[in-house]
């Protein structure tokens, strides 16, 4: 993680450090990303560089962190507006996150996602851990709706549909025509939910 250092920085200078950054790694892959590149557009010297961050693997892991951010507060969203409903939120953050895919900052995303294959199919999430995730989001989680039966399953149940929904929103953002993709999760998801919610919930 960034240092104190870092955040005592103008809001202004420690945005343009993450964007040059985001650039290059959605350039170029992890391993051929260069610290030079990135400090040289920052307009900030090497030095000052690791007064920030430990190495290269330190800022990259940071960006994760500011993505997985965000779909966090997304994902609190989408559960709260779905009253706690966490299939109908997954299937949401999908079509949402499709629908965005044109977006400047999400074809950023993507292309750090194509150029390192380290992030792909749900590793963007496993980088920070999904138990975290979960328990950011638990507190949304309506679980009358689900068949709990021991104290640990709806967090199992959490990490099943992050199993899930990972891979297949990676490859509805690779794809032209992303329906065959959401056609395919609607029934992977339609089967758990068919094993995971109470049977009065069920379809």
């Amino acid at each position: 993680m960034p240092s104190a250092t870092f955040f005592h920085l103008p809001p202004a200078k420690r945005e343009k450090l993450l964007q040059c950054a985001r650039e290059e790694f959605s350039r170029v892959s992890f391993d051929e990303a260069s610290i030079n590149r990135i400090v040289h557009q920052a307009e900030i010297s090497r030095g000052s560089f690791y007064m920030y961050f430990t190495d290269k693997a330190d800022l990259f892991r940071y960006l994760l962190q500011c993505y997985l951010d965000e779909l966090t507060q997304m994902l609190e969203e989408l559960l709260t507006r779905e009253q706690g409903d966490l299939f109908a939120a997954f299937e949401a953050l999908f079509q949402t996150l499709v629908e965005r895919r044109g977006d400047a900052a999400a074809q950023q995303f993507q292309a750090i996602l194509h150029r390192n294959a380290g992030v792909q199919q749900g590793a963007l999430l496993r980088s920070a851990g999904t138990h975290s995730l979960f328990a950011a989001l638990s507190g949304h989680i309506d679980s009358s709706r689900l068949s709990i039966r021991r104290d640990e399953d709806l967090e199992d149940m959490f990490h099943i549909l992050v199993s899930v929904t990972a891979p297949a929103l990676c490859a509805a953002l690779s794809h032209t025509d992303p329906q065959p993709v959401w056609d395919r999760f609607c029934a992977q998801l339609d089967i758990l939910r068919r094993g995971m919610q109470r049977r009065s919930e069920a379809p």
